[in-house]
Parts: C-alpha cells; sequence; structure tokens
C-alpha cells in the first residue's frame, strides 16, 4: 500500500460490495416441465432474471466463458443447450398428433413377453404424445408414426427409451409426466455435447436463447448450468480487496 493508505478497517469499510451472484433464491428450483419441482400450497419464487452476457472463449471444449460488468460467468455447453432444447420440445409435445407423419417403412420394436402384455395396456398413452405404435403380434411392436420433428438420426433410440421408460412405471402413467421424460429425451439427443468446439458467434446465440428460457438455471435433470464469480469475490481470491 502506499504510504498514505488509510488504516485496514477503514479500507474495510470503503470495500465495494459483493455484486449479486447468480444463483436460484431459496426454493425457486424448477423441474423440467417448468413447475416447482416439490408440490407445494404456495407458487415458487421467481426467478431472477438472466445477466446479460459477452461471451470471453469456451474451456475445454465444455464450458463457455463469459463475463459483464458483475464479474465472470462458467456456463455449462451441454447443459444450456438441454435446457433450450427442452423447452422447444416441451412445448412441441403439448400438440404433437397435428404434426406426426407415418412411416412407409415402421420401426419394429421387441419386448419380452411380461413388457409386451404391459405395452399393450399403454399404447394410447404414447399416441397423446404423437408416437403411433401397434401390436404386431407375439412379442414385436411397430411404430407406424411419430412427431417429425424429433431429432434425425435418433428416431428410433429415442421411442426405445420412452418405452423402457412407460414400462418402468408401475402405476398409472402421467400424461405430463411422460411430456417431460420425452421432451428430456429429444434435448439430451440434440445438444452439443461436451468436447465439441464452437464460434464466439455460436456462443452469442446459445446465451441469448439461454436467456429467453422460462428456467435458464438448470438443465432438465436437474443440474446448474451457469457458477459466477463476482467482481468483489475474484478481487478477494488476489487480495485487491479486504
Amino acid at each position: 500500500p502506499a504510504a498514505g493508505a488509510a488504516p485496514a478497517a477503514s479500507a474495510r469499510a470503503a470495500a465495494p460490495q459483493p455484486a449479486q451472484r447468480v444463483q436460484l433464491p431459496e426454493g425457486a428450483y424448477m423441474a423440467i416441465g417448468g413447475v416447482s419441482a416439490e408440490p407445494s400450497e404456495r407458487p415458487a419464487p421467481a426467478l431472477p432474471a438472466f445477466p446479460r452476457l459477452s461471451p470471453i472463449g469456451q474451456l475445454h471444449g465444455t464450458y463457455l466463458v463469459a463475463q459483464n460488468e458483475d464479474g465472470l460467468y462458467l456456463i455449462d455447453q451441454h447443459a444450456a443447450h438441454e435446457r433450450i432444447n427442452f423447452e422447444h420440445y416441451y412445448e412441441l409435445f403439448g400438440r404433437p398428433v397435428e404434426v406426426s407423419q407415418e412411416l412407409l417403412v415402421p420401426i419394429t420394436l421387441d419386448f419380452t413377453p411380461a413388457e409386451a402384455e404391459l405395452m399393450k395396456s399403454r399404447l394410447s398413452v404414447f399416441e397423446q404424445v404423437g408416437v403411433f405404435i401397434e401390436h404386431f403380434g407375439g412379442n414385436t411392436f411397430i411404430v407406424r408414426a411419430y412427431p417429425h420433428w424429433l431429432p434425425a438420426g435418433e428416431e428410433k433410440d429415442v421411442i426405445e427409451e420412452m418405452a423402457e421408460w412407460a414400462l418402468s412405471e408401475k402405476k398409472t402413467i402421467d400424461l405430463a409426466r411422460l411430456r417431460e421424460k420425452s421432451s428430456a429425451l429429444c434435448s439430451c439427443k440434440a445438444s452439443i455435447k461436451a468436447n465439441q468446439s464452437i464460434s464466439v458467434l455460436e456462443m452469442e446465440a446459445l446465451l441469448d436463447r439461454l436467456a429467453a428460457c422460462r428456467n435458464p438455471y438448470t438443465c432438465p435433470h436437474g443440474r446448474p448450468i451457469v457458477v459466477s464469480f463476482s467482481s468483489y469475490e475474484l478481487e478477494k481470491m488476489f487480495k485487491r480487496v479486504m
């Protein structure tokens, strides 16, 4: 410090206050459908607005590094893209029957005898999310139609995983939960992966689309998307302030 520096106590009093951390308020966690994850009679608190960020670069091909006047931000690119895609697919699965396309060559699904019996009783549920499956005979089923916007090249995998989940549910399948599960499956398949380089323009587009999401803070599986360090925290780490 300079010879005329103020005493430590005065320096502490004059130190800037920490910028607001980017984090969810207590109880504000949002489930994948955009509603509170844990049922409550009280509505979940409103989420804070997502900050306006400028990308600096990419770390290990997995995390976006961004900044604004408040500090430094690390964004999980896969989790961010998953959230964007989830909200897109969740909206589409709300009106799928209008956009289902019939297949020229049906997809074949095979199950165990026990699974086949259970599957027969759950075919109507799949129709409500735009996937039309018929019993072909024995333990085999065929997919006649599905929404044309399912991730290209991943259609069979998505439907197989939807069926696997539906068969694992012991009770009556909740349509809203199936819609959420289907949207989460599609969003994971369609999203950018870790160790994948993207341009600065793509980073900017990803951050802009994330900021427009209903819940830009967690991926469909509940993992955090962004971790932040305020300017004050960074200065404190380097002992520039007390």
